[in-house]
């Protein structure tokens, strides 16, 4: 998986999250497709992509659906480091 992105790097906490979470398969099928849209276009208006507060401040968070959410940081060249995958609100 994390090889087939062009700007994004995966943490370790974010491949075992992905892989350790009880995702459907089409709750995972929607996280694999917002991944490929934040890497192409982090400005897509499905993302919802924005700027996180309080003790998350510093990362931004991208919607793949209402309920799921993946946060990251933003480095360096425009690529992004994946903290999380989680239900929203989940941490």
């Amino acid at each position: 998986m994390a090889d087939s992105y062009r700007s994004l790097d995966f943490t370790a906490t974010f491949l075992e999250a992905f892989a350790a979470r009880d995702f459907t398969a089409t709750e995972r099928a929607a996280l694999l497709k917002a991944l490929r849209l934040l890497d192409e276009n982090e400005r897509h208006p499905s993302l919802r992509t924005h700027k996180l507060t309080g003790d998350r401040e510093g990362s931004w968070s991208a919607s793949a659906t209402g309920a799921l959410r993946l946060t990251f940081e933003r480095l360096e060249g425009g690529r992004k480091r994946m903290l999380t995958v989680s239900k929203h609100y989940d941490r």
